[in-house]
């Protein structure tokens, strides 16, 4: 063989093993780079599992009282009455604010009990209004009605559950309530926070 054969050999010898590294570079990075792009939904999963929405969502001890108003400032027909809720502290990670706005309620008074109707309609969260002369509720952004109980009264209304209630109790003369807010347009009562 002479130098110039022995030269063009190794020459081919390098070309072949120059493509066989790019070909494993191209593999071994699209691969790679695959695997980063599967890790960005598997970590927006673990997110969602591990939100603090839905860990406290469920703890109804964690929803603390709220002081509404005297006993005695509520008819004692039945009538519905709605009030602002202010709640005396709330605290994010890092910061704790005072008398925050949270909502409204409506509440109904017969005898010592009282019943608390979140203001938001179950359908897609629209304020309710209490309309006395049909006593009902009546939402005015899809047509839902509602009955002085809280449930649907009209089989066309696109609520899929009743007014969403409240835990309330009456002590020291004031009524106290743990005020939530539920997941709109499903048929289950589940609370946000």
């Amino acid at each position: 063989m002479t130098e110039e054969n022995i030269t063009s050999a190794d020459a081919n010898s390098t070309n072949c093993c120059d493509e066989d590294s790019r070909r494993k570079f191209i593999v071994v990075s699209t691969l790679a780079v695959s695997a980063v792009c599967g890790v960005f939904p598997f970590a927006a999963g673990v997110t969602t599992i591990l939100d603090p929405v839905k860990k406290s969502a469920g703890d109804k001890e964690k929803v603390p009282w709220t002081k509404v108003v005297p006993l005695a400032s509520l008819s004692e027909d039945g009538k519905p009455a709605k009030y602002e809720i202010i709640l005396e502290q709330v605290q994010d990670a890092w910061t704790t604010y005072k008398n925050v706005p949270a909502g409204a309620v409506y509440l109904t008074r017969k005898g010592e009990g009282v019943t608390a109707f979140n203001l938001k309609c179950p359908h897609l969260g629209c304020a309710v209004d209490y309309r006395s002369k049909s006593n009902d509720y009546f939402c005015p952004c899809h047509n839902s009605t509602f009955g002085l109980d809280g449930s649907v009264t009209d089989v066309k209304s696109p609520s899929p559950r009743g007014l969403d209630t409240m835990d309330t109790k009456v002590e020291g003369g004031f009524v106290w309530i743990r005020f939530q807010q539920f997941r709109p347009n499903i048929v289950e009562k589940v609370p946000l926070s």
